[in-house]
């Protein structure tokens, strides 16, 4: 087929192959390719991956690029920050194929280009943008997608891709109108399961369609919210708290999307710079809440008062 052209995390991908999550860049054929910033190939890497000779390893770096094999799926190799080369695995599923596209792959070439991927989700709330960060499972999603059901559109699920403006401020680039969310969110929203497809064949996690409520523009960052469950604990209310001084740095570097992949690449001090430089212009919060009853509305309205009392003033 054709290479078709995105857009996604402020970047354009000329991709080979289909990625139907995210939004075609219109113009097609007519576009400029020197408009093209990333290029994602399809090509059979094996060779290459012989000739590496990496052993036991299964994620490798060398002179500015990164090679890793996922068993039963394929191997990636993305390189200098402006190409993805994708060799599936035959008869591998094309859902978990752009999985790691979408998320490891896409993440590492904004670490190539300077671009820092946080682990999470972020809504726009009066031209501001709130972004959540946690660990798998902590409820980024269900949080955006609650506060997106009080009309605060969502600007990007998984991947919190950030740069600079020419005035310092750090700004979060629009991600793709997908949201993926667990089953015990779909039954706390009220939502039918069967109504939308499955991310893949083997979880229950759910590619939930947001066209409707997408912000498709950057926007200043204003605040990251870490949400730290604690479901074993006795119910209490929502607890919201400020991190400061060296812990908001740790949390920060904790939660760059794919951690482990930046000292391997030899950017462990590129990305220590840029939180600490993220760190001193955004407030930083983590929220905690114990039990297992279904807390998003709560939360949400929590992260709205805060934003509606004009804390942050973008000074």
């Amino acid at each position: 087929m054709l290479p078709v052209q995105y857009e996604a995390y402020g970047l354009r991908w000329l991709s080979q192959f289909p990625l139907p999550e995210l939004q075609i860049v219109q113009g097609g054929a007519d576009l400029d390719p020197s408009t093209v910033d990333v290029y994602i190939q399809v090509a059979d890497l094996k060779t290459r991956w012989n000739e590496w000779d990496v052993g036991r390893e299964n994620f490798v770096a060398r002179d500015g690029s990164l090679f890793f094999r996922i068993e039963d799926i394929g191997l990636f190799f993305m390189e200098q920050g402006n190409r993805i080369i994708v060799s599936p695995e035959p008869g591998a599923d094309n859902k978990k194929v752009r999985l790691f596209i979408l998320g490891t792959c896409m993440a590492v070439i904004m670490m190539q280009r300077g671009i820092l991927p946080l682990h999470g989700s972020a809504v726009v709330i009066d031209g501001w943008a709130y972004a959540f960060v946690g660990h798998s499972g902590a409820g980024k999603s269900t949080l955006s997608a609650a506060l997106a059901s009080r009309g605060f559109p969502l600007l990007t699920d998984d991947v919190v891709a950030l740069t600079w403006d020419a005035g310092g401020r750090a700004i979060v680039s629009p991600g793709y109108p997908q949201q993926k969310l667990w089953q015990p969110s779909l039954d706390g929203f009220g939502m039918k399961e069967q109504d939308y497809a499955t991310v893949h064949a083997e979880i229950t996690k759910y590619a939930i369609p947001v066209q409707h409520y997408f912000h498709d523009r950057p926007v200043p960052l204003a605040a990251v919210f870490e949400l730290d469950p604690k479901p074993e604990e006795m119910l209490k209310p929502v607890q919201m708290k400020e991190v400061a001084g060296l812990e908001r740095l740790h949390m920060l570097c904790s939660h760059t999307f794919r951690s482990g992949l930046v000292s391997r690449q030899g950017l462990a001090q590129w990305l220590f710079e840029t939180v600490s430089r993220l760190s001193a212009g955004i407030e930083v919060f983590r929220i905690t809440r114990s039990g297992s009853d279904f807390t998003a509305f709560e939360m949400a309205d929590r992260i709205t008062e805060y934003a509606r009392k004009g804390v942050y003033t973008g000074q």
